[in-house]
């Protein structure tokens, strides 16, 4: 399950470090429950009211169930805390490092899909729902009610700035936000675009979903795949972006390790014409979302 229930109660790995703590006040402010924090060596102690433990098993063992995990764990590190958060029995884990090794990557989707849980990056910037009080990670920063009003429309970036971006562009339309989330844009993601989708399909406040995608990887295809064969029926808007690429020497390199072309396969153009054959709304820039947004909305109220 990636959509965390209201009041749902969380652990954070790794809080007592600066961003960390950044996050940790965020989050606090905003309503959402972190009622512990786990860093090795400085277990017994308080950090911003929050009782901090050496291991996850024992701050579960201590605070009793909880319903996930962010981490803020540096990138070598992150592969132990999230396999030592899932032995714990958390099914539910943000990874917010980036630089994460590929193949720690790989492992960590290899299990996660092995006992069904639910791991959101690695490289996210975070997760939010406003409806129900739920900041987890840096999202937003430290004024989420800036870009994100309480509204009915979903935002799944790879990019963790165009999250907040594209927020923003709805609230000055007059559109806010159901949940949005930073899904990273690494080679290897453990949740990607249809993963969430599948969720907001049963999710009664969701009644639109904004996709940012960019060059690289295969993800936006997926979702082209699932919306033409049904499984996906609220409405899709897409923004892909990355067309500058298309002119520039194969050996530049960019920001996200995703962002790799093979051929034909991850080109933005043939994205988008995926994306418009399956029936996804494709806007050819950012100012053209928040309209076809509206445009899907009223369409979907007529049907």
């Amino acid at each position: 399950m990636l959509l965390l229930p209201k009041n749902a109660k969380l652990i954070g790995q790794g809080i007592t470090g600066a961003e960390g703590s950044r996050a940790l006040e965020w989050s606090q402010a905003y309503g959402t429950e972190i009622i512990a924090g786990v860093t090795p060596g400085k277990g017994g102690l308080t950090h911003m009211g929050i009782p901090i433990f050496n291991t996850v098993k024992e701050a579960v063992d201590s605070v009793g169930e909880v319903d996930g995990s962010v981490q803020f764990v540096p990138p070598l590190f992150t592969k132990d805390a999230v396999l030592e958060a899932l032995e714990a029995g958390i099914k539910w884990i943000l990874i917010g490092a980036e630089k994460v090794p590929t193949k720690d990557s790989a492992i960590i989707y290899a299990k996660a899909k092995e006992i069904g849980a639910s791991v959101i990056g690695p490289s996210s910037v975070g997760l939010i729902c406003p409806s129900r009080k739920l900041k987890i990670g840096t999202i937003a920063g430290g004024a989420p009610e800036r870009v994100f009003p309480k509204g009915n429309v979903a935002i799944i970036s790879k990019s963790g700035g165009m999250t907040s971006e594209i927020g923003s562009h709805l609230k000055n339309n007059g559109l806010g936000a159901s949940w949005a989330v930073g899904i990273g844009g690494d080679r290897i993601i453990c949740s990607d675009y249809v993963d969430f989708l599948l969720e907001l399909e049963h999710d009664p406040e969701t009644k639109a979903t904004v996709i940012f995608g960019e060059l690289g990887g295969t993800y936006e295809e997926r979702v082209a795949q699932y919306v033409k064969a049904g499984k996906i029926k609220k409405p899709v808007i897409a923004f892909i972006a990355g067309e500058f690429t298309l002119n520039l020497p194969n050996d530049v390199q960019f920001g996200h390790a995703g962002a790799i072309i093979e051929g034909d396969r991850g080109l933005p153009d043939k994205k988008r014409n995926l994306l418009r054959e399956s029936g996804v709304k494709v806007a050819e820039n950012l100012d053209e979302i928040a309209e076809l947004v509206k445009g899907s909305l009223q369409l979907s109220s007529r049907t």
